[in-house]
């Protein structure tokens, strides 16, 4: 092997001893059998209409699956965070395929959340109160990402902010220094002197 004059020495553990082909090959877990998983055999059923009358008939008759369900709603469980949890658990399970269950996703927390108000029971349709507020960054993440990747701008954004301080600063030093005189006394039509004839 050659070694070079520059060459360093490699220690046992380090990621530059680690061998870069002593991973398993990109899409290796197709070549498996998968059929031990209740996902790697068809589901037991497909039709969207069939899984909600399941769900939504379960519902309506395990008075004690409701029961539990609508704890979880004063609990502050959101309608969202259960449909997703019963999309995972009848895909992982083979009940049905996860396109499928996503399909039924919107319908079966509309039942819910209509069962809810039949019942009279609070419920949060959304696991964040405001939906939209997670495509709105804040300032200070704002301002962070903006000094990490765009120092220049972050700068001049700190300097003309500074500058307006300071200018917020010297006018009202100013105003302190040099306090408006008080008003003269208004003048007014009776105040007026009558002209003398003469």
């Amino acid at each position: 092997m050659f070694q070079g004059s520059n060459k360093k020495e490699v220690t046992r553990g380090s990621i530059e001893a680690r061998d870069p082909f002593a991973a398993a090959p990109p899409g290796i877990s197709l070549t498996s059998e998968n059929q031990h998983w209740p996902w790697g055999n068809p589901p037991k059923e497909v039709d969207v209409d069939s899984i909600l009358d399941t769900a939504t008939a379960r519902i309506d008759t395990d008075d004690i699956f409701r029961d539990e369900m609508f704890k979880l709603l004063v609990a502050g469980i959101s309608i969202e965070h259960m449909v997703e949890a019963w999309v995972m658990n009848g895909f992982e399970t083979g009940e049905f395929t996860l396109d499928a269950g996503l399909l039924a996703k919107g319908p079966l927390a509309v039942y819910i959340a209509y069962t809810a108000e039949q019942y009279g029971v609070p419920y949060r349709m959304f696991e964040q109160d405001d939906p939209t507020a997670e495509d709105r960054m804040d300032n200070k993440e704002y301002l962070r990402l903006l000094k990490t990747n765009n120092p220049k701008m972050f700068s001049t954004i700190r300097e003309e902010l500074n500058k307006t301080i300071r200018q917020g600063y010297d006018s009202a030093r100013e105003a302190m220094d040099n306090p408006p005189s008080p008003p003269s006394a208004p003048e007014g039509f009776m105040d007026e002197k009558e002209p003398v004839d003469g």
